[in-house]
């Protein structure tokens, strides 16, 4: 029998490893579609300075379409809103006749102006969108222009960020809050300021933290290793996320981590928030910007410790059914089915 030729897939992300596939490493070596075995080719857009930015997207761009001429792909699998225009703007006439999946496309400050205009231009020719929140699907679909269908809901799937129990580094009880992107701190220093007898320790970026005179109860962290860092959530009371608006669509690293590690958390009800919380039994949801209502929610934990027990069992067994690694595959095979399956 003739071996059928694979799928070839390029896939370009900000990661600077080049050997970064995440989703080929959760399918294994052995998946076929329709007898079709996937062959993948890693790209990356990193640079050592956020100043040199559009020269790594355009560099990786530019290897991407010069390895497609010599050798065409069949699927490009962008990571990102850049990776993705980029991708369109100066790989598209060597990739044309490629499938163009964005996965995990989300925004954290919505493009405006000119920078819009030309995102919209370079998204039309997008054949599908990975979003891990029913809104933005909407969303990103009437800033765009484009049909919702072609906005596909991802689950956030993912393992557990830590495989077993960190050592404690903070004694006595602590609430946590761990994250950078969209994060609104200011409005968590008011909650602390408010609390002086409860204890909070914040992982952050040190921008997040500017022009803030955080309490002395709340302590700020920077630049942690990975396991320290969730270390702190996964020895917390709880964990805080405080986002900017009801409008952002951020997060979901630190809630569904904090989730696989049954913890109870607090969350700005923020966009796409409730595809993930049902509030007081998955977690606790507050208004954006309400010092005193996530003060009431933290007290409402920190008085109540068997409410904290049920609400990170609760959804330690939702991330475990519907945010796992399996269905980030079964998702992603069902696009590979529609796509590439020849019965």
């Amino acid at each position: 029998m003739t071996q059928k030729p694979p799928i070839r897939i390029a896939n370009i992300s900000n990661n600077p490893d080049m050997e970064w596939v995440w989703l080929r490493d959760l399918m294994g070596p052995d998946f076929t579609i329709s007898g079709r075995p996937l062959e993948w080719t890693g790209y990356s857009m990193a640079t050592n300075s956020r100043r040199l930015a559009a020269l790594g997207r355009l560099r990786g761009a530019q290897v991407l379409a010069a390895d497609a001429r010599k050798n065409p792909f069949d699927l490009i699998v962008s990571h990102g809103p850049w990776a993705t225009a980029w991708v369109e703007w100066f790989a598209g006439a060597a990739t044309a006749k490629a499938k163009h999946l964005a996965f995990a496309f989300n925004y954290t400050d919505l493009p405006t102006g000119i920078r819009k205009s030309v995102m919209k231009k370079a998204f039309s020719k997008v054949d599908a969108f990975a979003v891990f929140t029913d809104a933005e699907q909407g969303l990103y679909a009437d800033m765009f222009g484009l049909d919702q269908s072609r906005f596909l809901r991802a689950p956030w799937g993912v393992s557990a960020p830590l495989k077993g129990l960190e050592p404690r580094t903070i004694e006595g009880p602590y609430f946590a809050a761990l994250g950078g992107e969209a994060r609104d701190y200011e409005v968590l220093c008011d909650a602390a300021r408010a609390l002086p007898n409860i204890r909070f320790i914040a992982v952050a970026r040190s921008h997040n933290f500017d022009g803030l005179n955080p309490p002395p109860n709340l302590e700020t962290k920077f630049n942690l290793p990975f396991n320290e860092a969730w270390g702190i959530v996964q020895r917390a009371e709880a964990a805080l996320i405080p986002l900017r608006s009801r409008e952002t669509p951020c997060g979901l690293v630190t809630l569904v981590g904090g989730m696989h590690l049954g913890k109870a958390q607090i969350v700005t009800d923020a966009a796409g928030a409730a595809d993930y919380i049902t509030d007081g039994v998955t977690g606790l949801l507050v208004p954006p910007r309400d010092s005193g209502a996530l003060a009431d929610a933290i007290t409402k934990i920190a008085e109540n410790p068997v409410l904290a027990a049920e609400i990170g069992a609760a959804a330690k067994d939702y991330a475990t059914t519907h945010c796992s690694e399996e269905n980030t595959i079964r998702f992603f095979s069902e696009i590979l089915s529609q796509w590439f399956n020849e019965n």
